[in-house]
Parts: C-alpha cells; structure tokens; sequence
C-alpha cells in the first residue's frame, strides 16, 4: 500500500530556511498544516488563498521549532496571522479589509501617546499602508517582515508608534535654529576669562555632551530624545510610559542634571581650565545642554 500524498508537508519541508529541529513524519506533518489551514480560513472566512505558496511562506518565518509546533497545534494565533500578512502581501482584498478592519482601525489608540487629532492619526494610518502594502524600489512591501514571532497587533502598533515618532521629528527638523544651536552660541560673548578658549570650546563641549549622553541609561536617553528630538509634551511621554506626568519631569530633571555636570566636569578636564573658571564653564554648560541635546540626540549626531 502506498503512503498517502502530503503535498503540503513536502513543500514545507523544501522550503529554504525551515525550523532546523527534527519535525513530525511527512504524514503526520500533512495533517497539522490541513488543519492549521482550515483555522486560518475559518478565522478569515472567504479568504481562500494558494496553499502550497503560502506554506512555504511560513516555513521561511516560522523557524524557530517552539513557535512553528505552537502555531500548527493552535497553541498560538500565528499561522492564522500569517496567513492573513500573506494575502495583504499578495494584495488580496479581502484580506486588506480583514486588515484594515481588524488593525489598521486601532492605530488612533496606538499612537495617542504621540499625537491623538484626528489630521495626525488619519497621516499614520496611511503611511502605514503605504509601507506595509506598497514595495519600495527593490524591497517587498514591509507585511513581508512579519514573521510570526510575536502577535500581529503587536507588531502593527510597533510599526505605527516608529512611523508617529518620525513624522514628529520630521516636524522638528524644521526647525534649523535648535539643530543649529551648538555653532549659534558662540556668536554671545563668554565673558573676558574665556575668550582665549572660543577656538577650542565647540569641539570640546560637543564631545563632553556626547559622552556625557552615553552614560545615562538606556531608558535616559531614550526620554531625552523624545522630548529634546521628538519634542513630545510630557503628558504624552507620560502616557507612553504609562506613569503620571510628574514622573516624567522628575526622570527628565535627573538626566538632564547628570548630563550637565558630567559636561562641566569633562569640558573643565579637557580645556584644562583653573578653579577660577569652573563656574562659568557651568553657566555656560547650562545654558547650552538642552539646545545642543536636540543636535546629538538626532539623527546623525
């Protein structure tokens, strides 16, 4: 007696990039992906995609064995999920609907932290089309990515927080006076006991800030950049942190200080300067950190 067909389970296992570990017999393999197709289906009725193609497709994502044996037993909403990226990816419309209706709807809730009118979520919303749905020159539409590692929405409120931060900081680049505000500076006069020092203060000071910035915590820096770069209102880093507003001040207040004494004291160490114009080497630090923070936190810097 012949062994049954498994189509299926043949293209699985031919797929490049396939979880590594030892899998369940052809025959039995066969079954999950059935029945694992017949999930997806019934999660998204009417969505009747090609089954060969799309098994290859999560046999190149789901690659770690642990996830791939919790997607096929339906221990976990994966292969559902990647069965609906594969249809947005083929451009079927019924599963850009299922999208549309079931993520793209909640993207004012996953951005409210950011900015909740209604122009500024309706210009998320269709960036995010834009990128998961359209291909840029010679990249596949960004829904390819999804790998099914972790759940769908999940990574559709990633994405549309990251899309909500850039159109903020594109705002803020038009501002050329603060990203300019290091070189602007030193058109004030410091003061008679530093003059000799202007030819060598950009530099240092620069420096100073910028290693200064790489001590603090990662969860330092990453509020300085939103409120120095992303410029976002401490109610809304607040409510991305999920902790009142006060908590946020209080955090930013203790960065900023540690920044600004880690600069003197460095900027002092490198000018070289005497006790007598430690001072005013402060002043003047103090005066400038929260202007050149929106430079070195940027891009680039």
């Amino acid at each position: 007696m012949s062994p049954a067909p498994t189509p299926l389970a043949s293209a699985f296992l031919a797929a490049p990039g396939r979880a590594s570990a030892s899998l369940a017999e052809p025959s039995r393999l066969e079954e999950l992906l059935r029945a694992s197709l017949e999930r997806a289906r019934s999660r998204w009725p009417g969505l009747e995609l090609e089954a060969l193609a799309f098994v290859v497709f999560v046999a190149e994502r789901l690659t770690s064995p642990t996830g791939l044996l919790e997607a096929l037993e339906g221990a976990s909403p994966a292969f559902s999920e990647l069965y609906l990226a594969f249809g947005c990816l083929r451009h079927d419309r019924a599963a850009l609907q299922f999208f549309e209706d079931g993520y793209l709807r909640d993207v004012g809730a996953f951005v409210s932290g950011v900015d909740r009118s209604p122009a500024f979520v309706a210009e998320v919303r269709q960036v995010l089309r834009e990128k998961l749905f359209t291909a840029a020159a010679g990249c596949e539409p960004k829904i390819s990515e999804f790998t099914g590692g972790g759940a769908l929405g999940g990574w559709v409120r990633v994405a549309a927080l990251r899309i909500a931060l850039n159109l903020k900081r594109s705002e803020t680049r038009a501002d050329t006076a603060a990203q300019d505000s290091v070189e602007s500076a030193f058109g004030e006069q410091l003061g008679p006991e530093l003059e000799h020092l202007r030819s060598r203060y950009r530099e240092a000071f620069t420096e100073a800030v910028r290693t200064a910035l790489g001590e603090l915590s990662d969860r330092d820096r990453t509020l300085m950049r939103l409120y120095h770069v992303e410029s976002l209102s401490l109610d809304a880093i607040a409510a991305l942190y999920r902790v009142h507003m006060s908590t946020v001040s209080r955090w930013l207040s203790r960065a900023r200080e540690q920044v600004a004494e880690a600069t003197t004291r460095r900027l002092c160490e490198r000018l070289g300067v005497g006790a007598s114009s430690v001072d005013s080497i402060a002043a003047l630090v103090v005066s400038q950190v929260d202007l050149s923070l929106t430079r070195l936190l940027g891009p680039g810097g």
